[in-house]
């Protein structure tokens, strides 16, 4: 996974981060939506990243205010396992559906 960062100000302590997916298409609404939810729920206790905020738009995973301090492999880590768990979440989705 390929994390860019864009640094919004030279005076802030924040940093916005750009995510690309490797998807040629940009993700189902549903999709998002059990993606921002479990980041929310894998967040909560990591103080280091508690008070960002996630959003997909397009084929590219958003996450700002993320502290200067946080090391790109730890939200790495972090996105990876939201990632995981929102395609293991769609996926059960789908079986209950058939």
């Amino acid at each position: 996974m390929l994390i860019t960062d864009i640094t919004i100000s030279p005076d802030s302590s924040l940093i916005l981060y750009q995510v690309p997916f490797g998807l040629t298409k940009s993700p189902s609404k549903a999709w998002k939506e059990v993606l921002m939810e479990t980041w929310q729920s894998i967040i909560q206790h990591n103080e280091s990243v508690s008070n960002n905020v996630i959003w997909v738009f397009h084929n590219r995973i958003m996450i700002d205010k993320v502290s200067i301090e946080l090391v790109k492999n730890e939200l790495e880590t972090l996105l990876a396992v939201a990632i995981e768990k929102t395609n293991k979440q769609m996926k059960m989705r789908s079986q209950l559906v058939i």
